[in-house]
């Protein structure tokens, strides 16, 4: 095994070339070896344009080649589980972008995949290794605001203003909408602040009239002992990226918190009475730190940062999410 690990790119997304090209780059003894698209032309461009060494243009044709250790799949999201077992059964580590999948079982069928073939998959959740959501972490654990007891989160952006028909995230058929695209991180990130389950969700949602899949998403979550959590996601709105938590003695907010710009600083507030005081966090590259984090779990055969367990139990929220929306009821998880 080289001490070089090197990765290879199915698909040529918009977030391949501006996220994680940089971030495998930017990674510690990590390359970009290879990349791969249906059309072999793309996969040549695309090669060309950012120096890749090797491309392919069938998926499978990089799942076969050897060189090849780990894969990151930022494929539509109908295909995330599908070329997730693939890149498994070809002996490749695999980070498949977020969401892992719809549907929990099914997500959890894969994860036995990967273990079986003794490889790697981790969910694509950048945000959990930046030092921002680390550090509110931190700030939580130590009762700095006492016991957290609400969350809001809300993410946006005006995909609408765009006005592409084509876009995949407007196509609920390729389990399209502002949830699985926007959603999915507010509710794994009050999964995470929280370190508990919701019990049961109730959600409504809204379609665009031009697209098949919902637009926006706004959802309540209850937790034990009287903990909830609200949150929204948009293709209507404004750019918004944030949360914040109450606790019985203040609160603590997080502002740019998954799309702050590649080394960006962040800020942290934390408020108790009148008092506000601002923490500001020194901008990192998150993709690099991610694909540091996979590869150190793959090398020491550990538990992904991202654990199967935490990617299964979004799943099964975001599934009672959509349902509930369907049924205009509470559903219990």
């Amino acid at each position: 095994m080289s001490s070089t690990t090197k990765w290879g790119i199915l698909g040529t997304a918009k977030i391949a070339r501006q996220a994680l090209v940089p971030g495998i780059r930017e990674a510690a003894g990590s390359e970009l070896y290879a990349v791969a698209s249906r059309n072999p032309d793309s996969a040549a461009r695309f090669a060309a344009e950012i120096g890749v060494p090797k491309s392919y243009g069938s998926y499978d044709s990089l799942l076969e080649d050897p060189e090849v250790e780990f894969v990151y799949i930022p494929l539509p999201n109908h295909l995330h589980l599908e070329w997730s077992r693939k890149a498994a059964r070809h002996g490749k580590n695999v980070l498949c972008e977020k969401p892992l999948g719809a549907d929990p079982d099914e997500v959890k069928q894969t994860f036995a995949v990967a273990e079986a073939e003794g490889v790697t998959l981790m969910e694509g959740f950048m945000y959990r290794f930046h030092p921002q959501v680390r550090r509110v972490k931190e700030l939580l654990e130590w009762g700095r605001i006492g016991e957290p007891r609400y969350f809001r989160g809300s993410f946006s952006f005006p995909l609408v203003a765009e006005d592409r028909s084509d876009d995949i995230r407007w196509k609920e058929e390729m389990d399209g909408g502002s949830l699985m695209d926007l959603g999915t991180y507010s509710v794994n990130t009050v999964r995470y602040l929280f370190g508990e389950e919701p019990v049961r969700v109730i959600a409504r949602d809204r379609k665009h009239p031009d697209h098949t899949a919902e637009a926006e998403t706004q959802a309540i979550l209850e937790f034990p002992e009287g903990k909830s959590a609200t949150i929204d996601s948009s293709f209507l709105l404004d750019d918004r990226a944030s949360y914040e938590i109450s606790g019985e003695n203040g609160r603590v907010g997080a502002w740019d918190t998954y799309a702050p710009g590649l080394g960006k600083d962040t800020i942290i507030e934390i408020q108790k009475g009148n008092v506000l005081e601002q923490e500001t966090i020194k901008g990192v590259n998150e993709y690099a730190l991610e694909v540091e984090g996979l590869v150190q779990a793959a090398r020491a055969g550990e538990e992904p940062p991202v654990s199967p367990e935490d990617s299964v139990n979004n799943a099964r929220v975001l599934a009672a999410i959509r349902e509930s929306a369907k049924k205009r009821e509470w559903v219990e998880l």
